[in-house]
């Protein structure tokens, strides 16, 4: 028809790329099929034969719509389908003799004297009938709609196809312009016109012989008789292709599936049914299974509460005993270690926990004296005789009453404390953290007496120890594990006003006369007043002095005259042997204190060491370089680190030991 060989050259060459490339075959045959029923040429006969040459996998099938299994075990009954277009055109080698405009629609090969011509241009205009269709399949349309941009028009459903497989910016096939399903259009005047429209056409099915009007040849195809139809059984063996009006009598008379093989393909549908029913509710089950699992994994993230004790301690264990399942999955524990301020929380509760043990032992035992006590005795030395035997318990609980009520009152974040303005001076100061501090001190001074002297040093010590070690090794990890800079631990609210609590009792419990303590800070606050920069770093812990760091040197000299005069009245009232005895208590206390200094700075180091060890042996590396901070790659292994076990362990066994004891 003129432009037909040229057209079903263009067809050739897109079979021939259907065929090269199987992803796009899925996409194109559909279309392929319906211009290849449009070639009224002899070109339609070498693409019929390159097309049914190619491999099955690349032939168009029918798709179908996947139903959901129903609860009954019945399958629905079989139906019969249309047959594929080229089992309806007999051999490659003979030119079939109408259109077929549908994917259902086919042309029947048959010796019938019914003029092979085609429908679509029998009665109609060649431009008008171009004028009616898609640009994309070459069918009469039946909603014509533009893409905006140009006045080719196209089936809604092909131009909506075109436009949800183009990707982000789909173009027009003809104008090549982008264009949106929102900006599709539909050509309501070319639609009426259409409707108006009383040309018919020749109904493409032969034998069928009905000419009807455009606007009724999708309605005519989808139920004309004439249509060819496969087996209801045509996937159990059944090879029968035929027209439709003869389906009944082959189902009823010449199917071999009709009897004892039709129950038996029926039996094995039930099966088949019940196999798929089976395996979609297991797999249902699972996946419901696994949905309650995150749900509750998820639950336990948005519960998991960086100021909660148990959830701090378990988020310890798996640093130190499974820093590399940390790494892994550290959006587990993402409200706790994420950020700064969650993070600043984990420490301060491992900087407390220790103190709060003290307390909870002291205030424990207290419980259990009282509960021994006959109610004879209480009544015969009266409150304050009760008072008397338990102050050491009822100090030590009050200093740490007034501790928690100054946390909870101040209204910094666990990065800082609140600065107070004192008024008419302009002078903003931390008081909290240094009633905190005062309150921590004594209560460890309070345990220590507690506990007895040389058994209350030993605990105070390894207190010492445990709070500034454990924090430190758990704090490498973290920082670690996030990417985060070194040295936050020492940032936090809480580490000042605990580790001046620890330094000042163990120093003021080792030395035998408090006069002695009192030197040691004086000589030591001196000194790093004195410019001796390098005594700031080994001598001092610079950041825990809390209110002695702001006290003049003047102030320092005016306590050191009179510390010297008590001396001189001692000695003069013979309490101190002789100058040399008081000059001795000065270096004392001096060194002692700077033993204690020394000893925080090596604790902390051995920390974050042990820390940067445990991260590194979990995840499989070692760092060899001086720097702590590198971008590593890291593969986390899932295998426990002993070091870390035993850490953890140890700081268990300090927990349990100091509750026992």
């Amino acid at each position: 028809q003129g432009t037909g060989e040229r057209r079903c050259s263009i067809l050739l060459n897109l079979i021939q790329l259907v065929s090269s490339r199987r992803s796009c075959q899925h996409q194109c045959a559909s279309c392929l099929h319906i211009l290849i029923s449009r070639c009224c040429c002899a070109a339609g006969e070498r693409i019929l034969s390159i097309y049914t040459s190619t491999p099955t996998q690349n032939k168009y099938k029918i798709s179908h719509t996947m139903t959901s299994t129903t609860a009954t075990n019945i399958p629905p009954p079989l139906e019969a389908t249309p047959a594929p277009y080229y089992s309806y055109w007999g051999d490659p080698g003979e030119t079939p003799g109408v259109d077929v405009p549908t994917e259902e629609a086919t042309a029947e090969n048959t010796n019938d004297d019914s003029p092979m011509q085609c429908g679509t241009c029998t009665d109609i205009d060649d431009e008008e009938a171009k004028k009616y269709e898609c640009a994309v399949c070459f069918e009469f349309m039946d909603t014509p709609v533009g893409c905006g941009s140009c006045q080719t028009r196209f089936c809604r459903p092909c131009l909506e196809r075109v436009a949800n497989q183009g990707g982000a910016r789909p173009k027009c096939s003809h104008c090549r312009a982008p264009f949106t399903l929102e900006s599709i259009q539909v050509d309501e005047a070319l639609q009426e016109e259409m409707n108006n429209c009383m040309e018919t056409v020749l109904c493409p099915f032969r034998g069928c012989g009905k000419r009807v009007p455009i606007n009724a040849i999708k309605l005519h195809e989808a139920q004309c008789d004439h249509i060819k139809m496969k087996c209801k059984f045509n996937e159990w063996g059944c090879e029968w292709i035929g027209k439709k009006l003869d389906l009944e009598h082959h189902d009823n008379h010449e199917c071999e599936f009709r009897n004892e093989m039709g129950r038996l393909v029926n039996t094995i549908r039930e099966k088949t049914l019940n196999q798929t029913e089976t395996i979609a509710r297991l797999q249902g089950t699972r996946v419901n299974q696994m949905v309650n699992t995150h749900t509750r994994q998820l639950l336990m993230i948005r519960g998991r509460n960086a100021g909660n004790v148990f959830d701090v301690l378990a988020m310890s264990y798996e640093a130190t005993c499974f820093p590399g399942r940390l790494a892994a999955a550290k959006e587990m524990w993402g409200n706790m270690i994420a950020h700064d301020h969650p993070r600043a929380l984990v420490y301060n509760v491992l900087l407390v926990l220790p103190l709060f043990v003290c307390i909870s032992k002291c205030s424990f035992w207290m419980a259990i004296d009282l509960s021994n006590m006959a109610p004879q005795h209480i009544y015969r030395v009266g409150l304050y005789g009760m008072i008397q035997h338990f102050h050491v318990n009822i100090v030590a609980s009050s200093a740490a009453g007034l501790a928690a009520f100054c946390m909870i009152a101040d209204g910094g974040d666990a990065t800082h404390w609140t600065e107070m303005h004192v008024q008419g001076t302009g002078i903003s100061y931390p008081f909290m953290r240094d009633i905190v501090a005062l309150g921590f001190y004594v209560c460890y001074v309070l345990f220590v007496d507690f506990m007895d002297y040389w058994p209350g040093i030993v605990l105070l010590l390894c207190t010492f120890s445990f709070t500034v070690t454990y924090s430190s090794c758990v704090a490498a990890i973290l920082e670690t594990v996030n990417g985060s800079e070194q040295g936050t631990l020492k940032k936090t609210r809480m580490w000042p006003s605990v580790v001046f609590a620890l330094r000042y009792a163990c120093l003021f419990q080792i030395c035998w006369v408090p006069f002695e303590a009192v030197k040691g800070v004086i000589v030591l606050r001196l000194v790093k007043h004195l410019s001796l920069k390098h005594f700031k770093l080994n001598f001092t812990v610079e950041e825990t002095e809390c209110f002695l760091s702001v006290i003049p040197p003047s102030i320092l000299v005016v306590f050191g005259a009179a510390v010297t005069a008590l001396d001189h009245v001692a000695i003069g009232n013979g309490v101190v042997k002789d100058w040399s005895a008081a000059f001795y208590a000065w270096g004392t206390g001096a060194a002692t204190l700077a033993f204690l200094n020394v000893f925080t700075h090596t604790l902390y180091l051995c920390g974050q060491g042990t820390g940067d060890a445990i991260y590194f042996e979990g995840t499989n590396l070692r760092n060899h370089s001086n720097e702590r901070f590198q971008t590593y790659n890291l593969l986390p292994s899932q295998r426990p680190v002993y070091t870390g076990i035993v850490t953890f362990a140890l700081a268990l066994f300090y927990m349990i030991f100091m509750v026992a004891v």
